[in-house]
């Protein structure tokens, strides 16, 4: 089976937090893998770019054979209420926060990794950036390889590691418990070919409480404000250029974008309260 499709099935966080916690799921990924149809998955893989279009396809069956497992076998003990509920507060949170890409920002493909100072825009600092470059060679036979994975955000001292951190899941932003306890300025959150929102990040939850931020309603977006109702954290997310037969989206195999990412704004007058909280804070791009 395509190596793609195999990792995304290992890295369905589903599965990833019933193996966390103990469960064997060899049994529920073989139920998987055996009844993955060919035909039906084919509609999203783009042959000309050997990639698979963004899709709930794979996550469908691991709902199906995931909760049929653990029906049979925990039903008296298991509760999918806690950690593994979906989340709909930061998907539609998250859809409203969707914007054009910045244009001034550089792309992955032309950034330098190291330390450096978080850009400037409109009396906001960007605190933290994801950003997946789809390489050139996978699009365009003819050009030479560019592209790549931009990982940027704040570290509470100097030290080249990568700041964003899948520690926690982003259903936590919402009671105020985001990556209580970690050492760790932002968390970021990830999911692949899933009904949830491909990429987030948000800010420690014990920085939001010691800034005196509280969350706006998802219905807003993903952001915070201060005690006199002023936006001062922004979450911002965009997809771009997607790859089709033509200049739009065409087909079920064409929903690949050549850029997509998110950021996290901060306003200047809190990133300063930030830096005196911190005083080693410091600002560090990786790339992979």
């Amino acid at each position: 089976m395509n190596r793609q499709i195999l990792d995304n099935i290992n890295q369905n966080k589903y599965l990833v937090y019933l193996s966390n916690i103990g469960v064997d799921i060899n049994l529920i990924k073989d139920k998987i893998i055996k009844n993955v149809n060919e035909d039906e998955l084919n509609v999203f893989v783009n042959r000309s770019h050997q990639r698979l279009s963004p899709n709930a396809y794979l996550e469908s069956l691991v709902f199906k054979y995931m909760n049929e497992y653990l029906y049979n076998e925990h039903k008296s003990s298991f509760s999918l209420e806690s950690e593994m509920r979906l989340d709909v507060k930061t998907i539609i949170a998250t859809s409203i926060s969707l914007i054009q890409r910045p244009s001034y920002v550089l792309k992955p493909s032309d950034i330098v990794a190291g330390f450096k100072e978080p850009d400037y825009e409109n009396d906001f600092r960007i605190i933290s950036r994801f950003e997946r470059e789809l390489s050139e060679s996978e699009y365009d036979k003819e050009r030479s390889c560019k592209g790549g994975v931009i990982f940027e955000g704040l570290l509470p001292f100097e030290i080249a590691s990568n700041p964003l951190i899948e520690v926690d899941l982003s259903h936590h932003i919402w009671d105020n418990s985001y990556c209580i306890g970690v050492p760790c300025i932002q968390g970021f959150n990830s999911n692949f070919n899933s009904i949830e929102t491909q990429y987030v990040l948000w800010m420690n939850s014990e920085l939001l409480n010691t800034l005196e931020l509280r969350l706006d309603s998802y219905q807003h977006g993903l952001r915070a404000l201060n005690n006199n109702d002023e936006i001062v954290l922004i979450f911002r997310c965009w997809r771009e250029q997607l790859i089709g037969n033509g200049a739009s989206f065409v087909g079920a195999d064409s929903n690949i974008a050549k850029l997509e990412g998110c950021d996290l704004i901060l306003r200047e007058d809190y990133f300063k309260k930030l830096k005196k909280i911190i005083p080693n804070l410091v600002y560090y791009a990786e790339i992979m």
